[in-house]
């Protein structure tokens, strides 16, 4: 099978001014004594003056170390950014903002030899799981008409007998948990954005385990009233799952492919009401709870794969 992101392998990820106002003012008097000549009485009383004044400017300026100016030898702060929300680029100001969109967001590393898989296979398996990422997260079928049979075609075939009730069923929290669900409220026409990583390692015999690592980040439409700032209309989805693929022999032909292993998840900026059933729907779209009543967290550690999964969301 053709590589569908060819890209993910490609490691494509990444005004000084100084004025001396001191030696300027010396420029500047020693350009004040080119000057014409003048009567000494009253330039005499000026002068006395301007020393006075220069000697407690000197003073000054040499009681100050460079760390002492204001602004002098310090990083730039960060301009204050104002409230609102820009929905031709939603992703600003949020976690998302440097992530890049879809699959491209997931680090796949090159395939190598893991127990009785060869490089060729763990790297078909990476295929397979990418391919299955993309239909439960990224693919309209599941998103916009809550179809689960992208992903059910993915699936060893006693896998798929399994899960079947479950995708093709009506709206449910179990299903929620395969399959991103949209309800009313819409996407914006903006790809949804990814981080994370996948890894291998044995299983059983015959067995190859991969471990995906994600964090998904969806923008959706709003009016003006409905959202003060990006965290209102950009809900988070972060997944950490085991894939399992097995292999005939010593697997049964109908168990030989791909199936879900452990898993766990984290749903944070999301309205809470829909999320009781399945739904993912945008944070001012909680009817049951205002906005500034969301929990707290730490964005960083929260929606970064490479940290411990939090114990709790915003709807908790």
């Amino acid at each position: 099978m053709e590589d569908p992101q060819p890209d993910l392998r490609d490691p494509d990820w990444r005004k000084h001014a100084e004025v001396d106002a001191w030696l300027g003012a010396k420029k500047n008097t020693r350009t004040s004594r080119r000057g014409s000549r003048v009567s000494p009485g009253p330039v005499l009383v000026l002068a006395l003056i301007a020393l006075v004044a220069a000697a407690v400017v000197v003073h000054q300026v040499r009681g100050l170390g460079v760390n002492d100016v204001p602004g002098f030898g310090q990083p730039p702060k960060a301009i204050p950014v104002s409230g609102g929300v820009d929905l031709n680029r939603p992703y600003d100001r949020t976690p998302a903002a440097n992530w890049a969109e879809g699959l491209a967001g997931i680090t796949v590393p090159q395939g190598q030899a893991v127990g009785g898989f060869t490089a060729k296979e763990v790297d078909a398996a990476y295929r397979k799981v990418t391919e299955a990422i993309a239909a439960a997260r990224l693919s309209s079928r599941a998103l916009q008409n809550k179809d689960g049979s992208e992903l059910l075609a993915l699936l060893a075939p006693n896998e798929r007998v399994r899960l079947e009730p479950t995708l093709t069923s009506a709206l449910t929290v179990e299903k929620g948990k395969y399959l991103t669900l949209i309800g009313p409220n819409r996407l914006l026409q903006v790809r949804p954005r990814m981080t994370g990583s996948l890894t291998a390692k044995p299983g059983d015999e015959g067995e190859l385990i991969v471990h995906a690592s994600y964090t998904t980040a969806y923008a959706f439409d709003a009016l003006p009233s409905e959202a003060r700032t990006p965290s209102d209309i950009v809900p988070f989805v972060r997944d950490e799952q085991d894939y399992v693929l097995r292999k005939a022999p010593p697997f049964e032909k109908a168990d030989a492919g791909l199936g879900f292993g452990e898993g766990a998840g984290y749903h944070s900026n999301m309205a809470c009401d829909a999320s009781k059933a399945g739904i993912l729907a945008p944070q001012y779209a909680d009817k049951s709870k205002p906005v500034d009543g969301a929990i707290a967290v730490d964005e960083a550690d929260t929606y970064d794969p490479t940290k411990p999964l939090p114990s709790t969301g915003n709807c908790e």
